[in-house]
């Protein structure tokens, strides 16, 4: 009986350990292709911009609708990029829900030490849509007087080419919507850095392979660009105005309409300077349900394509000097990729001393996945909403409108 106890032991030990290579591999295996893709993408996309001839100048105007709504990490320095900006006609629109929010003295000092800037601040409605976000666009789009509307978070620093290059892709009569990728950029703390490494390491990677297979790439309100009689023609921002994702929702109404989206590789910095580890936590977790309300079959196999947490669940698993082989090779591709990923987005390295944070990381992002499964509640902004499907938001708060009050943008 011992000897038939450990027979079926031993046969166990051998099955978990085929297990746990299987897994290792096909983590590889994801995780290989899709840096692969997002780094010959970029230099794929660099070349062709060193080549290509300076178009003229287009003649469409452009309005930037700036939501804000505190002081995020470096907002006086990140408006100061848009006042750089080389592009012949141009708007700069900044909303603010409230006159006392600290972002308001902010955007006037901007617009005072900037006359030349063709720019006002605006003082929007909070009651006008569910999403604050969408809330302000709305009124931000109201008062635009350009072609074209670009939305631009408080948090993005841009480079001088950036107008031009979005409104470069609009060139295009089948193009509707323009996204653009986007890099973490300033870190000073360890939430800040996990902030930038997940962005570049994970985030742009699959925004821009997602676009190298299929075609249609992920859209981003972080940064994004439509025409504005094409936006006004699907319903305007008051018809994302009930959802969290609505950048993405957006898009999806744009290609149901027979318009297209593009992925910009004229990068956009995301800065995020000394947010806290909570902070990073509490933000990747929302942002990890709200994946989840959306793509929840490609939201259940997200770990596998972190190489490093699939092989030490392989080690926990399988205990052996083979995947103990397996978690340290793992370690050093996905650390590799991960420098690899934001030195090409970034034009720079990570410090050398952040290296082990790729490793703590994986485990970081895994627990932000799991906290998702957990519970649908999310705050925003300083709102509590319940997170449906399709991203859809109930607001818990009594603050905020009434779903079922018939105003644009709450349609269910």
């Amino acid at each position: 009986m011992h000897w038939v106890s450990q027979k079926t032991w031993l046969m166990l030990s051998v099955s978990l350990l085929e297990v746990a290579v299987v897994l290792a591999a096909a983590s590889l295996a994801l995780y290989g292709p899709m840096m692969g893709l997002f780094w010959g993408a970029i230099v794929k996309r660099r070349k062709q911009a060193a080549g290509a001839q300076r178009a003229q100048p287009s003649a469409l105007r452009v309005s930037i609708l700036k939501p804000l709504a505190g002081c995020d990490d470096d907002l006086a320095a990140n408006l100061e990029s848009f006042a750089r900006i080389e592009y012949p006609s141009f708007e700069v629109l900044l909303g603010v829900a409230d006159a006392g929010d600290p972002a308001f003295a902010v955007a006037r000092h901007f617009l005072a030490r900037h006359p030349h800037v063709d720019g006002r601040v605006v003082v929007t409605n909070p009651r006008a849509a569910i999403n604050p976000k969408v809330a302000q666009l709305i009124d931000l789009e109201r008062v635009a007087t350009g072609q074209v509307c670009v939305i631009s978070d408080s948090n993005v620093r841009v480079s001088p080419t950036y107008l031009a290059s979005l409104v470069g892709e609009l060139e295009d009569p089948r193009v509707g919507l323009v996204t653009s990728l986007f890099a973490g950029t300033g870190e000073q703390t360890l939430g800040a850095a996990l902030e930038n490494l997940q962005i570049c390491a994970s985030t742009a990677p699959g925004i821009a392979a997602v676009e190298a297979v299929t075609g249609r790439p992920l859209t981003v309100g972080k940064s994004m660009a439509v025409r504005r009689s094409d936006l006004e023609r699907l319903g305007g921002f008051a018809s994302v105005g009930h959802v969290l994702a609505e950048d993405y929702v957006l898009g999806r109404i744009f290609r149901k309409a027979g318009l297209k989206a593009r992925l910009s590789f004229d990068i956009v910095e995301n800065r995020n300077t000394g947010c806290s580890v909570f902070r990073t936590l509490e933000r990747h977790t929302r942002w990890a349900k709200m994946r989840r309300s959306l793509f929840p079959l490609g939201f259940a196999i997200e770990p596998m394509l972190s190489p490093v947490f699939v092989t030490t669940v392989g080690l926990l698993i399988a205990p052996s000097r083979t995947t103990a082989l397996l978690l340290a090779i793992a370690s050093v591709i996905q650390t590799l990729g991960a420098f690899v990923s934001a030195a090409l987005l970034r034009r720079h390295w990570f410090a050398w001393w952040y290296v082990p944070l790729e490793i703590i990381r994986s485990y970081v992002a895994v627990f932000c996945w799991l906290r998702a499964w957990a519970s649908r509640r999310i705050a925003w902004r300083g709102h509590p909403f319940l997170l449906q499907r399709g991203s859809a938001i109930v607001s818990l708060s009594a603050r905020d409108p009434d779903p079922s009050s018939g105003r644009a943008g709450f349609a269910a």
